[in-house]
């Protein structure tokens, strides 16, 4: 008697662009290719250090001067993390410290280093975070985040009367091997799906390709992994097809096989 074939991984052949830095893209291409997926990767922001570091050291130098410390990204608290072993501070410090942290990504990186956030969101958007650390009014809150992060989480905090502090733990660039010839290159493969997982992504890839990056891609759908980043799309002529309901990274996996499967 002859048995039924197996239902292909949703994802089957499908070929998916990924933009994440280099380390992160291998995990995202990880969890695609288990669904069948066919990846590509194409790094277009790089994490590097901040140019200068005596504010973020300064920072942790004096942690215990806060009341709340707010992480936005996996990304801060490692560099935070790295940055606290470097001037020679104890880690433990953070379990003495109010901690928010937006998304799970961002509270297991918390986790590995010993912290449980005292809050995470619902919803995994910068601006959300505010109710959740209560009457703000007159106090101190320490935003250790990338050069180029949004205005709007500082600036609705100190509306509401908190003292903030922003240091740059990091920076992202566009690497300097990524060009034009490369991107057309990738795409000439026959994609099928860019993602893109911060503004930064979608950002870079635009500078190096110009005003041709909405041709490029024209015939690729584009997924994104919330709105800030789909905005961030939106804002170049870029057409969103799919966006993650809950701006992680399995969801953004979800939402590109919801989106398979319906076609």
């Amino acid at each position: 008697m002859q048995t039924a074939a197996a239902p292909l991984r949703p994802l089957e052949g499908v070929r998916i662009l990924i933009t994440r830095p280099k380390a992160e893209g291998e995990f995202f291409a990880k969890k695609l290719r288990a669904l069948g997926a066919i990846t590509f990767e194409l790094p277009t922001i790089e994490i590097i250090p901040p140019e200068h570091t005596d504010p973020l050291d300064q920072s942790i130098r004096t942690l215990s001067n806060y009341d709340w410390i707010v992480f936005t990204s996996r990304q801060g608290v490692q560099s935070f993390g790295e940055q606290m072993v470097a001037v020679g501070e104890s880690i433990t410090g953070l379990s003495k410290l109010k901690v928010a942290a937006i998304g799970a990504s961002t509270a297991a990186a918390l986790g590995e280093f010993g912290k449980h956030p005292d809050y995470v969101p619902e919803e995994f958007l910068s601006e959300r975070i505010i109710t959740g650390l209560g009457d703000v009014n007159g106090k101190r809150i320490l935003l250790p985040r990338a050069d180029v992060a949004s205005r709007v989480l500082p600036e609705k905090l100190r509306e509401l009367g908190a003292k903030v502090d922003e240091v740059v733990a990091y920076r992202t660039v566009t690497p300097k091997d990524l060009s034009f010839d490369q991107v057309r290159a990738i795409l000439a493969q026959g994609i099928d799906i860019v993602t893109f997982t911060s503004p930064s992504t979608v950002r870079n890839l635009a500078k190096v390709t110009g005003i041709s990056l909405r041709a490029l891609l024209k015939h690729v759908k584009v997924a994104c992994i919330g709105p800030v980043t789909a905005d961030a799309a939106k804002s170049l002529g870029i057409h969103v097809d799919i966006l993650a309901s809950n701006h992680t990274l399995d969801d953004l996996v979800e939402a590109i096989a919801d989106e398979i499967r319906t076609v």
